[in-house]
């Protein structure tokens, strides 16, 4: 038994007056607690040096220590073997350079509070589109959003970070000069490398005062032939750098049945959207709600709001993919709803992600870790079983298993599949996530300069 007592004592001594040590009663909720770690102690440090000084302790006393801001992702590989939460979210400081046109933000920053600071400066960033979602977390691992289509992935545009490696220093301003081999390997990467206490990123003048249009339209328990006619007007729309698309699928109140919500997304004016949109748009669907709405800056993301609430067991599985087969999307829509029968599984959904990635395919592809064959993805899918009851793990396990391999075998290339890190399942193989066999093998030779016993591995084992 860990005398916590003891642990609490000594690293108060090495941290600032007033941080926040509490035991597991006062653990931070994660959004998928099916591989949630059951820590010893959280920890909530003040400043980049408390976090070095936390990790410098951990690894005196063997322990083993994991980072979290948002708490969204859902891979945690080694999470019954954790010993001590680093909570970030009270680093979440946000400094902006007007002139310089860049943002630094502090390693607990979420995405809310980023999209709130850059908008009350007329400005943008590229980012992730849910607002409780650590900014890092997301950036680290390519990260897409609403403007990936103008502006590219969230790794393309970091300009350097603070990161404290596994031996607990801190190493600041890291840039694509200083450490190129590095900065290849934080972009894609970056979470098994150490932890990233600050940031700074490239912000971008407001197109349309920051205007986009947003339209939901929600068809409940659709037809056949009438996903036929969804997916065509999808596949057949030309995704230009200011468009996205979300489909979800839900079963939504008070009825509960299931339904295909389909969000497209444009940035510009609704005369404009309507144009690019026309397929879709078209009046002789007849959705059971259609609702177009013209949003700010700061509101662009309010719409993901309710698929992003933390807690319960929600062990997600991701793939990419390059098109909407029918017969597929079929089978996986019967699956879906068939799950969602199962008592306390309601809440399951499905979501499809579709953005322009020209931009994104514009770096080459030797700059980072994450590869073209990735940034070429036509369609980001995941598959969220979301329950409480954890005897539904297996089930739950077996369905999303079962969704994957639908889309791996009908709607890309079973030779070379696709998979966005962010949302890899665990038995993901490096090279799929990575994109080859070469590209592995120099991250792991990175890896073991800078983290030679994989003390990072929660959510990659670089070995």
């Amino acid at each position: 038994m860990e005398n916590l007592e003891l642990h609490s004592s000594e690293l108060k001594q090495r941290l600032l007056e007033g941080t926040t040590i509490v035991r597991r009663e006062g653990k931070v909720i994660r959004y998928d607690e099916s591989s949630a770690p059951n820590p010893l102690l959280t920890i909530f440090p003040r400043s980049e040096n408390d976090v070095a000084e936390i990790v410098k302790y951990c690894r005196e006393k063997g322990l083993q220590c994991f980072a979290q801001s948002g708490g969204h992702n859902w891979r945690v590989r080694n999470h019954k073997k954790i010993d001590v939460v680093i909570c970030m979210r009270t680093l979440n400081n946000i400094s902006i350079d007007e002139t310089a046109q860049t943002v630094t933000l502090g390693g607990g920053t979420i995405i809310g509070e980023l999209v709130e600071a850059v908008t009350a400066k007329k400005l943008e960033v590229a980012t992730g589109v849910c607002n409780t979602v650590g900014v890092l977390g997301t950036l680290l691992h390519g990260g897409t959003g609403r403007y990936t289509g103008k502006y590219g992935l969230g790794i393309d545009n970091l300009l350097s970070i603070n990161i404290v490696d596994a031996s607990g220093k801190l190493h600041q301003d890291i840039n694509r000069v200083t450490d190129p081999e590095l900065w290849w390997a934080i972009c894609g990467a970056g979470s098994s490398f150490g932890i990233v206490t600050q940031a700074t990123i490239k912000a971008y003048p407001q197109s349309n005062d920051g205007l986009s249009w947003n339209c939901t339209m929600i068809f409940t328990d659709p037809s056949a032939p009438e996903l036929e006619r969804i997916l065509e007007a999808i596949s057949k729309t030309p995704m230009d750098e200011n468009m996205s698309l979300q489909c979800s699928f839900a079963c939504l109140p008070p009825t509960g049945l299931p339904s295909l919500i389909v969000m497209p997304w444009y940035y510009g004016s609704e005369s404009e959207a309507e144009k690019v949109w026309g397929r879709l748009l078209d009046p002789s669907f007849k959705p059971s709600v259609k609702n177009a709405v013209i949003l700010p800056g700061n509101k662009v993301n309010e719409g993901n709001d309710a698929i992003c609430t933390m807690g319960g067991r929600k062990p997600g599985v991701g793939m990419g993919i390059e098109r909407l087969d029918l017969a597929a999307f079929l089978e996986v829509w019967n699956l879906w709803t068939e799950f969602t029968k199962i008592e306390g599984a309601e809440g399951s959904a499905i979501l499809i992600e579709r953005f322009s990635k020209a931009k994104s395919l514009s770096i080459p592809d030797s700059a980072t870790v994450f590869p073209h064959s990735h940034r070429g993805i036509a369609y980001e899918v995941v598959c969220f079983p979301i329950y409480k009851d954890e005897t539904l793990d297996i089930k739950a396990d077996a369905f999303s298993q079962r969704i994957r391999d639908i889309w791996i075998q009908k709607c890309g290339n079973p030779e070379k599949p696709r998979c966005y890190g962010a949302c890899a399942g665990f038995d993901e193989p490096l090279e799929i996530i990575f994109g080859g066999k070469e590209r592995v093998q120099k991250l792991m030779k990175i890896k073991k300069k800078w983290d030679s016993e994989n003390y990072w591995g929660a959510l990659f084992e670089i070995v």
